[in-house]
Parts: C-alpha cells; sequence; structure tokens
C-alpha cells in the first residue's frame, strides 16, 4: 500500500496551491540528503517522494486526476491478481505507474525510466493489436487500427522523418481510443433472458456498463501518456530547444524593425520639409494682430490647422496650437507619410520607365 501524497507533505486534501508550496519546502528541507548524514539511504528515499508528491498536487490537472483515482493509485501494486484475463491490463493495474516509484532512475537500466514504460506501452499496443483481430473476427471492428510507435530509448529523437520519433510516440497515444469490447464487464448473460423485451434491458444495461469501462481505460491511458511525457527528458529537451527559437525569432524580429526605424529616422533627416508645413513668421503691428483695428471690425477672421484639422477664434490660441506637441508630432507624421509615398511613387516610375525602354 502506497502513502498518499498529501500525507507526505503533511497537508489537507483541500490545501491550496500555497500552503502545498510552503509544505513542499519544509518537507524538503527536513528530508535534504545534505541535512541527514546519519541517514543518508532514508532521507534520499523520502526526498524523492516529496518531491514526486509536490510534482503531482502542484500541477491542477495532473492533482484532479489524483483526487479522483487516489483509492485506486494507493493500492496499485495490490490489484494485480483481481483482473481478468480476457481485460487484459485494467485501468486498476495502470494505476501503479502514477509515480517515480515505477522505475529507478531516468536511464535506459532494465528498471529505468525507459524500459519500464517500453515494456508497458508495447503490451498495450499488443493488446490492441488482438482486440482489433477479435473485432474483426466478430465483425465488431470499430475502425481502423492505430500505429502505435514504439516508446524507444534515450537516444531516440523527439522528431524525425521516421515513423518511431517520440513525437509520433505521444501523438498516438495522447488520443488513445481502445479496440477492446469490455465485454467481462456484461452483469447478464442474453441467454438467460426468458424474452426479447427483458433481453433488450439486458443489452442496454450491459451496453452501458462497457461503455463506462471503455471511458474510463481510455482516459487512463491518455492521462498515463500525458504524466510520463511531462518526465521525459526528450520531451523537456525539446520544449526547452523550441523555447530558445521563439526568443531567438523574437531577436531577430525586434532587430529588423528597428532596423527598419532606422532607416526611415535617416530619410526622413534628408527628407526637405515642405514649406506649408512651416509656421510663417509674419511682421505683426504693435497689438500682435498684424492687421488694422479697423479691419477687425469689419470682418472676423478665423486660423486653422489643416494638419489637425482644428479651427481657433483667436491667432494667439493658433500659435500656441503651432507650438504644442500633438501639433508637431502630427506634422512629422504627415512628413514620414509623404516620404513613403515619395519611395513609392519613384519606385513605380523606375518600372514604368524600365517597361518602355526599346528592345535590342
Amino acid at each position: 500500500m502506497r502513502t498518499c501524497h498529501y500525507v507526505i507533505l503533511g497537508v489537507e486534501k483541500n490545501a491550496s496551491d500555497s500552503d502545498i508550496k510552503k509544505a513542499y519546502r519544509r518537507k524538503a528541507l527536513e528530508w535534504h540528503p545534505d541535512k541527514n548524514h546519519h541517514r543518508v539511504e532514508e532521507a534520499t528515499k523520502h526526498f524523492a517522494l516529496i518531491a514526486d508528491a509536490y510534482e503531482v498536487l502542484s500541477d491542477p490537472q495532473e492533482r484532479a486526476w489524483y483526487d479522483s483515482h487516489r483509492d485506486a493509485i494507493l493500492r496499485g501494486d495490490d490489484t494485480s491478481d483481481q483482473a481478468e484475463g480476457a481485460a487484459g491490463t485494467t485501468s486498476e493495474e495502470l494505476m501503479r505507474y502514477y509515480s517515480s516509484a515505477a522505475y529507478k532512475g531516468v536511464n535506459d537500466d532494465k528498471a529505468g525510466f525507459f524500459a519500464v514504460f517500453r515494456n508497458l506501452f508495447e503490451k498495450l499496443a499488443q493488446e490492441e493489436a488482438e482486440a482489433a483481430e477479435t473485432n474483426d473476427r466478430n465483425e465488431e471492428s470499430t475502425g481502423d487500427q492505430t500505429y502505435y510507435p514504439s516508446f524507444g530509448s534515450s537516444t531516440t529523437p523527439y522528431e524525425s522523418d521516421s515513423d518511431s520519433d517520440v513525437k509520433r510516440f505521444y501523438g498516438a497515444w495522447l488520443t488513445f481510443s481502445t479496440q477492446k469490447s469490455f465485454s467481462w464487464c456484461d452483469k447478464f448473460r442474453l441467454s438467460e433472458a426468458p424474452d426479447r423485451y427483458v433481453r433488450r434491458a439486458m443489452e442496454k444495461e450491459n451496453k452501458k456498463l462497457r461503455d463506462a469501462a471503455r471511458k474510463e481505460f481510455n482516459e487512463t491511458v491518455a492521462s498515463l501518456a500525458m504524466f510520463v511525457r511531462k518526465r521525459d527528458p526528450r520531451f523537456l529537451a525539446y520544449q526547452e530547444q523550441q523555447k530558445q527559437r521563439q526568443e531567438q525569432a523574437q531577436a531577430n524580429q525586434k532587430a529588423k524593425l528597428e532596423k527598419e526605424k532606422e532607416l526611415l529616422r535617416a530619410k526622413a533627416e534628408k527628407f526637405q520639409e515642405q514649406a506649408w508645413t512651416r509656421v510663417q513668421e509674419d511682421d505683426y503691428d504693435e497689438d500682435g494682430s498684424g492687421h488694422d483695428n479697423s479691419e477687425e471690425d469689419e470682418f472676423d477672421q478665423e486660423y486653422e490647422c489643416i494638419i489637425c484639422d482644428k479651427s481657433f477664434k483667436s491667432e494667439r490660441a493658433w500659435k500656441n496650437h503651432e507650438q504644442s506637441k500633438r501639433h508637431l508630432k502630427a506634422v512629422e507624421e504627415v512628413r514620414l507619410e509623404m516620404l513613403h509615398d515619395e519611395n513609392m511613387l519613384l519606385g513605380q516610375t523606375e518600372e514604368g520607365d524600365a517597361s518602355i525602354l526599346p528592345e535590342d
């Protein structure tokens, strides 16, 4: 009988993520081998259990699965003799693999990570092939049989041109759908039905039990594949490689944008400012109006900024606007846009001139 993850960390089943993290740190410090020189072997084993418990309970998806299958997982090793032969590997038997205690070290040894799970998934694949053959004989085929690549070893590439890389392995098992009939889950023998009405009721109940068992088995196998992938060093290395590639691509894109901005700024500095964009400094009268008082009485002059599409009632308000940051920014944007249009026009003109050149 295994020890519950919650008991190992010393927390309640409804403990929060924060509580679990604090409990893990406390237990890890208490049982770290470097702090237990008088019991190194015992501390090493207990420290591994603490790390395994935290790894499961700190992941919301794995914790939910553990909570819903806790009893079956805890009795894992005690159920091997309870399964019927026709059932093959059962969900209860798979529960014992949801722990780092199922293997000894992440290596290619006989009891190591790669050998243990390679043998397990090869056994499951063989059972699926036999179930598919049985369905074909009984004319109960559920569709094309899925190809299941080998789990491989520590040197198997995660992604390659072959049909047996690690990526294809997980692609097949994460979408697992069994070919087994689960007829051993039937509660009633149809031959004992006294009439067709009772027979139909029996068939309905048996189908319900089969479907439930099939769903449970599919979810258990797929979840086990996800559990293994999360601890697979080949997948972890692939994730790190993809992360580095993404960061490099982002850095390259950022450098490209900065270079384009620098080129645009350089062109903008060489661009000849159009006369109409400049603020004209006129000669003003002493009152700063630039007009005779008699003319102001006859006309109500309106000042307008065509860049910002705004009008002003006084010249002073207009001149203040001309010096504002918003206006200057708008002028700069117009300048850049005109430069872009000019470059586009020059490019089209050059292409047009080349198209009308006489041929030799």
